[in-house]
């Protein structure tokens, strides 16, 4: 009653209005708010979209209970609180888009699982891991009534069900849940499948914390020659399985085997980022763990050497910049001190940043070497006097 009281009088309104010979104010309708809120959205803006989006739910309410606008809207709010991160507030809205689908179009429509799957990642956002893995369980019951047990969905549901136990800890059910996914994805595609890959990737990882060596061992050499079939030998993408592969034969002190490996590890990211990038540093770290378990203290201190002259570049080259940035602000003072700080950081002397150390030290020179002497400026004659003419 009171909605059709405003309603009249807004209308009123806007005869008298028109009466009066002003246009009256035309009321933003579903469509427009949803462009507006998507607009607003784009640009980071969550709460200015929220806002729309909210005024376009409360126009939707008003609609049919079937109509599919209002899970249009409600799917926006959801995607819009989420990347606010307000995840309980997402989800608050997601539940009603699930029940709107599964009272309009029947609790067994298969795009409720996909509605499910964004409920799991709101909850695991929550750290809600056990209403995710329930909500998890009844994705799979869904995908095997509409795809089968074997088939690519219900070993993505695998996989995503090891992922939650893996946050959760339970390192052993995480495996046993990855081996499903595996099992299947292997009957259906083969042992050089790509979709193994990531799973494989993870069971390694899996092994390893439960050092279980060997294991982690034997997933990270398949997802290895997966990734050569891929890709050859030599790019960035093998990465990540070379690190895991050598860190678990180092688990099993197999030294002879793990060593080419690292090398390995290390020749991947210079190709990849470079020689002097901060990622090869981190490698030569893990080099050095390596060789100290084996008391290879020379090769432990080359790694080291060259690991830390690549830290000290990275620093030096900030010092740089910021020795820049005081030069043309014209404090000429700290431009020397960031200097001769950066001069410092390269001690003691490594080939990696002989360029540096003589670029550093050239601009100290030149910002010590005392101003050129201007010359003397010519010396005047005087003006002889004009001569007056005679009367």
């Amino acid at each position: 009653m009171l909605r059709r009281l405003w309603f009249i009088s807004v209308c009123l309104a806007a005869g008298l209005v028109a009466q009066e010979g002003v246009a009256p104010t035309v009321a933003p309708t579903i469509p427009q708010l949803a462009k507006d809120g998507d607009a607003l959205y784009l640009k980071g803006d969550y709460e200015a979209a929220r806002l729309a989006f909210t005024s376009a739910w409360e126009l939707a309410e008003q609609t049919p209970k079937d109509n599919p606008v209002r899970y249009d809207i409600l799917k926006r709010l959801t995607s819009v609180r989420a990347a606010a991160g307000e995840f309980a507030d997402a989800d608050n809205w997601l539940q009603q888009a699930i029940t709107w689908r599964e009272n309009t179009l029947g609790q067994k429509d298969h795009k409720i699982a996909d509605d499910l799957l964004i409920s799991v990642g709101l909850c695991r956002g929550l750290k809600d891991f056990d209403r995710a893995l329930a909500i998890l369980r009844r994705v799979q019951s869904l995908h095997v009534e509409a795809y089968t047990f074997n088939s690519g969905a219900v070993a993505d549901d695998f996989s995503r069900i090891g992922g939650v136990y893996g946050e959760q800890k339970k390192i052993d059910s995480a495996i046993n849940s990855i081996d499903a996914a595996l099992a299947i994805r292997t009957k259906l595609g083969g042992p050089l499948d790509p979709a193994l890959i990531s799973d494989l990737d993870r069971l390694g990882e899996y092994h390893t914390m439960m050092r279980a060596y060997d294991l982690a061992e034997a997933a990270f050499r398949h997802a290895l020659v997966i990734r050569e079939t891929l890709y050859g030998k030599t790019h960035a993408d093998l990465i990540s399985t070379v690190d895991g592969l050598a860190y678990a034969l180092f688990g099993q002190k197999k030294y002879d085997a793990a060593d080419p490996v690292y090398q390995r590890l290390i020749g991947l990211w210079e190709s990849s980022v470079g020689k002097d990038h901060a990622m090869v540093a981190v490698a030569l770290d893990k080099l050095a763990v390596f060789y100290a378990a084996q008391k290879k203290y020379p090769e432990v201190r080359d790694a080291l050497e060259r690991s830390t002259a690549i830290r000290a570049r990275f620093l030096a080259l900030g010092l740089s910049q910021q020795a820049t940035q005081a030069f043309t602000e014209g404090h000429l003072d700290q431009v020397k001190a960031f200097y001769r700080r950066g001069l410092a950081v390269l001690d003691p002397p490594n080939p990696i940043n002989e360029d540096l150390r003589a670029q550093f030290e050239g601009m100290l020179k030149a910002l010590d070497a005392p101003p050129p002497k201007s010359a003397a400026p010519p010396r005047k004659t005087a003006t002889p006097p004009k001569k007056t003419s005679k009367l």
